[in-house]
C-alpha cells in the first residue's frame, strides 16, 4: 500500500511539472520572450565588395518588410563623410528572419554583402 501511495505520489509531481514546463513555454512563446537582448550592427563599405563576394541587392519594399535593417541602415548613413557602424536593436525573430532572407549571421569571411541605393554595407549581430 504504501508503495502505490509512493508512485501515485510521483506520478502527481510529474504531471505538475509537465504542466507547468509546457504553460510557461507556451507563455514564452506568445509574449515574445526570445532570449538575449540582440542589436544588428550594419557598417557602411566604402568601396565596392571583391568580384566574387556575395552581394544582396536590397530595395525600398526589402526595408519596409524588415524595419530593424531599415533602421541600422538610415542610423549608418547619417554622416555620410565618415564611416560609421548604424546599430539597431532587434528581437530574436526579427534576428531569425533577417538570417533566413538575408543571411546576416554567416561566418565573418562568408557574410553577404547588403547593397541598397549604390551603398554597400555588411552586417553583424551582438548579443547584449
Amino acid at each position: 500500500m504504501l508503495v502505490i501511495g509512493v508512485l501515485a505520489f510521483i506520478g502527481v509531481v510529474l504531471l505538475v511539472a509537465t504542466v507547468v514546463v509546457a504553460y510557461t513555454a507556451l507563455v514564452a512563446l506568445i509574449t515574445g520572450i526570445d532570449g538575449p537582448p540582440q542589436a544588428l550592427v550594419v557598417q557602411k563599405v566604402p568601396d565596392a565588395p571583391p568580384e566574387n563576394a556575395s552581394v544582396i541587392h536590397l530595395t525600398d519594399q526589402d526595408l519596409k518588410q524588415h524595419p530593424v535593417l531599415d533602421s541600422a541602415i538610415r542610423d549608418a548613413n547619417r554622416n555620410p563623410d565618415v564611416q560609421v557602424s548604424g546599430v539597431a536593436p532587434m528581437t530574436g525573430i526579427e534576428y531569425l528572419v533577417l538570417i533566413e532572407s538575408f543571411g546576416i549571421d554567416a561566418r565573418e569571411e562568408d557574410r553577404p554583402y547588403l547593397e541598397y541605393d549604390g551603398a554597400y554595407y555588411l552586417t553583424r549581430v551582438l548579443l547584449h
